[in-house]
């Protein structure tokens, strides 16, 4: 399982057989949400987002605009 960052409990997930566009798969207990990932010139829009509150909601989309370009790079790296 590729998991590209771990922070407060939620698994930021790239899997290397995905299709466009670039995204991220988010999970914590029975919470998950699929991220858009975006770049610099595009924010990253949640795509599903299931069992988890506002709050971790917010805070997932930030980890994923403060990481934006790690997680791009990851995208990368795996997908070719």
């Amino acid at each position: 399982m590729p998991t590209i960052l771990f922070i407060n409990g939620f698994q930021f997930i790239i899997w290397p057989d995905d299709h466009e566009p670039p995204h991220v798969h988010v999970f914590k207990g029975d919470g998950e949400a699929k991220i858009r990932i975006g770049n610099g010139g595009l924010a990253p829009a949640f795509v599903t987002i299931n069992g988890l509150t506002k709050r971790e909601a917010k805070f997932i989309w930030g980890v994923v605009a403060e990481h934006q370009e790690k997680l791009l790079g990851a995208w990368e790296k795996i997908h070719g």
